[in-house]
Parts: structure tokens; sequence; C-alpha cells
């Protein structure tokens, strides 16, 4: 006559076991270790389970172990888990409070499962091993035997999934290259730092790092050099800060720090600057030394904003703001950034709508001899009919278009439209006029820049001579032999080429020379300041001798008075432009004054 008993457990990756069992009634209730005599195949299968099962009763004494547990148990001393049949479990738990935390919960969630108010428990708990920590998974689940609640525990060894998910942790919050939290643990932590300061009314500070001239070590040395100094910046400025700060890395170049329980500003600024005295001491790189610097921005809360991509935000254009005073230096944010920041982003968008809507025209200002006043060509000049707004000079958006590339556009669309409007006053029968047109050094990167200005003289059938391009001092500065290479080709199709606004930059002589050019324009700050004594008259007398000298001519801009004028003309300006003779003007009014001005030549006034 036997008792039929089924036990369901679960072991490793929630893996179910269906384990029945035939008890003799004739063994005796009270006799602990017979539970499963009689049973060799069912504790064949039980001692064959890799998953350490022990069964016990309703009081917490164990009835029985498989091989697994029993194994576990001779090799681990801590406290209860070297339990064996006859031990009471949750004595040897209550005995062992105070060794770890898992020991006491475990202890609970048996006893929830013993009184019905837990269906299964489970609890992730270490074991030292041969000096290594051992990872298992506890279940705990009840069953009925006898007519008596039981209860079987297991534990599945899990090291190896511990382990596979340390890694997968590190790979999603950690940046691989230098081992700094990432920005999505920096923003983890971030967020955890903020609710903290709202709780407790504190500050905290962000630092937005960029190292300067980065580009120029990986472009150099290689982008192992600049992986490794990358790895040595991190080191410095995980040195530099408190335990509690985080120094997170967000990609390339860029770094966040992390300031929590500010108390005072000062506190910010002595430790942006530790970070810049750091990081400008020289770096020991593949058996070089390798100078560089950061520039630092930095946000408080909740001054400069609460959350948490508002203070990066602000932080990061603090920095920018850092790089355009100088760069090896920190800067704070202002609402003032902000207001500008708007502002750009204001002037951006509007671009790309007015590219789209057409919203650009041009005004021409005419280029006369200083001797005789005839007008020899016309400046093309670029404005925007801002619908709200109004008309818009390029101060207030060239800058921005250059930054973002929409120059590249717009460019193309000003060297089209000067090239059809002087077709225009070919076929009108108006004598043969120069148009110019500004280049900027966005342009002069284009690299389809020549077929831009083929296609635009072919569709308009204009004679390549009679297209004239500026390019400013500061475009001509850094990839220089590109850049004489462009204009080389431009100059071999015809057209002349100019450098603009001369002696407002820091252009060298001795390159100009070597560039294909026509003319030189003065720039207009020198002719605004002309009087009898005036150094600007030296430097303006200066500068027309040494260009007749390389054989250019030279056009003086920005003339708005008589005396002006006679003061270019004595010394052998070849041309002028400026409010003196004409205010720049709509086509349409321009050709009015070019009609006026070939009938008064024919007539011989």
């Amino acid at each position: 006559d036997y008792d039929v008993h089924h036990l369901q457990i679960r072991g490793l990756n929630n893996t179910p076991y269906l384990l029945q069992f035939w008890q003799d009634r004739a063994v005796k209730k009270n006799n602990v270790r017979p539970l499963f005599e009689g049973e060799g195949f069912s504790r064949e299968i039980l001692d064959a389970m890799p998953e350490h099962v022990a069964i016990l009763d309703q009081t917490g004494n164990i009835l029985t172990v498989n091989k697994a547990w029993r194994e576990f148990a001779r090799m681990n001393y801590q406290a209860p888990h070297r339990s064996l049949e006859g031990d009471n479990y949750l004595q040897l738990c209550e005995e062992s409070k105070g060794v770890g935390n898992e020991i006491e919960a475990i202890s609970r969630g048996i006893r929830a499962v013993l009184d019905g108010t837990m269906v299964e428990f489970s609890l992730e708990f270490p074991c030292s091993l041969d000096n290594r920590t051992q990872w298992f998974l506890a279940r705990v689940s009840r069953f009925t035997g006898s007519n008596q609640q039981r209860v079987v525990i297991t534990h599945s060894p899990i090291t190896e999934l511990k382990q596979a998910e340390k890694e997968i942790e590190k790979l999603a919050y950690y940046d691989s290259l230098t081992g700094l939290p990432n920005r999505l643990l920096l923003n983890d932590r971030l967020h955890y730092a903020l609710d903290w300061a709202h709780r407790e009314r504190e500050s905290l500070a962000i630092m937005f790092l960029d190292l300067d001239h980065f580009k120029v070590i990986n472009d150099s040395l290689g982008h192992s050099a600049g992986d490794q100094l990358l790895v040595a910046v991190s080191e410095r400025l995980q040195n530099c800060i408190r335990k509690t700060d985080t120094v997170a890395r967000l990609g390339g170049d860029e770094f966040v720090v992390l300031l929590p329980n500010i108390k005072r500003i000062s506190d910010v600024s002595n430790l942006a600057q530790k970070i810049l005295n750091s990081l400008t001491t020289p770096f020991k790189i593949k058996d070089r030394e390798i100078f560089t610097s950061t520039s630092i921005g930095i946000a408080l809360c909740p001054d400069d904003g609460e959350e948490a991509e508002t203070l990066i935000r602000n932080a990061d254009l603090a920095m920018y703001q850092a790089k355009e005073h100088g760069r090896n230096a920190y800067q704070f944010f202002s609402e003032e950034m902000n207001q500008k920041l708007l502002r750009r982003l204001e002037t951006e968008t509007g671009l790309r709508q007015a590219i789209d809507k057409k919203q650009f025209t041009l005004r021409f200002q005419e280029q006369t001899l200083v001797e005789t006043g005839q007008v020899q060509g016309v400046e093309a000049l670029l404005r925007w009919e801002h619908p709200q707004k109004g008309l818009l000079a390029p101060d207030a958006f060239l800058d921005i278009a250059e930054e973002t590339g929409l120059i590249v556009p717009i460019g193309e669309w000003v060297i089209r439209s000067a090239c059809e409007q002087n077709r225009k006053w070919l076929d009108m029968g108006l004598p043969p006029i120069m148009v110019s047109v500004n280049l900027s050094q966005r342009q002069l990167a284009q690299l389809d820049l020549f077929d831009v200005i083929e296609d635009a003289l072919a569709t308009s059938q204009l004679d390549p001579k009679l297209l004239q391009l500026e390019i400013t001092e500061g475009s001509v500065r850094g990839n220089f032999d590109q850049i004489k290479a462009v204009l080389y080709d431009l100059s071999n199709l015809g057209v002349n080429i100019a450098i603009d606004s001369f002696g407002s930059g820091f252009s060298s002589l001795a390159q100009i020379q070597h560039l294909p050019l026509s003319r030189l324009n003065i720039d207009h700050s020198f002719v605004s300041e002309i009087t009898n004594d005036s150094k600007d008259t030296a430097i303006i007398r200066s500068i027309i001798a040494t260009a007749h000298n390389l054989g250019l001519q030279v056009v003086a801009e920005g003339v708005e008075t008589e005396r002006q004028r006679s003061f270019l003309k004595v010394h052998g300006c070849d041309f002028v432009q400026g409010y003196h003779f004409n205010k720049p003007g709509p086509a349409e009014e321009i050709t009015k004054f070019l009609q006026q001005e070939s009938a008064r030549q024919a007539s011989g006034d």
C-alpha cells in the first residue's frame, strides 16, 4: 500500500521538473530519513539534477537533500547552506543573522511560502567557494505530501549568467575606450542627482569639456594616438574630481563632469582651473610629447536649468563661448548665451525656409573709375527679404549660413542670379560691365565650385571676363595650396579674382603674390578714417603702392565723402565704391542709373 506524491520544481533557466514518489505506508511517519526509501529510481533522478535540492517540512526541518546539495554543503562554510538532513533550516537562518542580508531574506521567503502568503519565492545570492565568488538563484515553492505541507528549495548556479549580465551592463553603460560612464549612465546619475538636489534644496553643476585642436592630433599622428590621448585625459580627469563626482565620455573628445552637492560656486571654478592646469601638462604618447588643452562650459542647477537636457545643453553652449574667448578656458552659462542660441536657431530655421521660398534678393552698388567717374562694374550684394523683419543685410545671417553650410546653396544662387542680371543688361544694349560676387571660405572648399561657375556662365551666356569673384584674406589662410589650385582653375576659365576687404585680416603678401589676382579691395575701415595726419592714410598709400607693384588694380570700398575720393585720386587709387556715389539698390534702380550713364556718355557729357 503506497502513497503517491507529485513534486514540481524549477531548475536553471526556469526549467520545470516533475518528480513522482511512491511511499510505503508501513514506514513510520515520524522517521525523517526514510522519506524517500523505496523510491530508488526517483532518488537517482533527484541526484542527477545539477541544481541543489532540499525538501523541508512545515517546521523547517530538512527531510532530504540531493547529491548536488550535499556536495555544495561540504564545500560551503557559510551557514545555513552547509545544512543537511535533520537540520532545521529556519533555525540555522535565525542563528546566521548578520552574516548576510540574503540569508534573512530567504528565511522570510520560506515562511511566506509555508503560511500561504506567497506561492513562490526567489532570490539571487553569492557564495565564496575556493576563494571565488559563485552566484546562485534560490527558489522556494510549496507542495503537499502525505496530506502535509512541504517546501522544496533549489539552488541553481548562475555565475556565468551574472558575468554575462555584467559584461552587457558594461557595454550598455560604460565607454569601451576609456571605461568611463557613457551618456546613458550619465543620464541615470544626473537624474538621480537632480531628484536629490530638488528634495534637499541643494545645487549641482555640469561641466562640458571639449579638447582643443584634437582633430589635428588624429590627423597628424593617427587615430590610435588620439585614442591613447583620450584614455590619458580620462585618467587625469578622474584624479581631479571627488569620489561623489562623475566623469563621463559622450563620444569623440567630449567629456562631462557631474558635480553634485555644490556649496560654493568658487568650488566649481577652482575645479575647472584644476582641470585646465592638469590637461596642459604634456602627455607622453608614442614616444612623443603631446600638448593639449580643453575648453570648459559650466551650467548650475537650479540657476541655469532644472532638467538634465537643459543643463547639458547650456553647459555645451558655455563651452563654445569658452572656445570663442581663446580656448583653454572655462565659461559659466548666462541667459544672454541662451538668447543668442535661440536667435541662432531661429535664424537657421528661417534660412532653410528662405532657400525653399526664394526669399533672397540682390542689391547692386557701382564701382567707378576715380579719374572719370565712369561706371566700370557693380558688386552684387546679398539681401534677405524676411517676411517679418523686412530686408536684412548679410551681417544678420551670413555667419550662421557659413557655419551650417547653407552658404553653399545660397552662394550658388547669388552666382547664377548675378550672371543672369548682367546678361539682361547686355541684352538691353548697355555697355558691358563686370559684376563682382563674394565667395566665402566654405564655398572655396566646395568640390564642385568650378562646375557651378562654369555652368552659370554657360547658362547666362556671359563672357567670363565680366564676372569677378571676391575672396577675403581669411579664406586664403589654412589650406593655401588647395585654394590656390581652385583659384587658378577659375582664372584659367577667364573670370577675374580679387582680394576683398584687404587690411582687415592678417594675410601674407608672400602668399598673395602667388595667387592669380587682378584686383585688391581696400577695407572700408581704413577709408572711413582718412584725415590729413591719420596713420590710416599711410597704410592706404602703402597698400596702393604695393598693389600696383604686384600689377593689381585697387578698389577703395566705403567711400562716403568727396574728401575721401579726392585723397584716393591723388594717391593713385583706380576705383572707388561707396555711398558717396550711390547706395546699393535693386536691379531696377541700377538699370535706370546705367541707362542714364550710358546716355550721358553717348552725348559726350
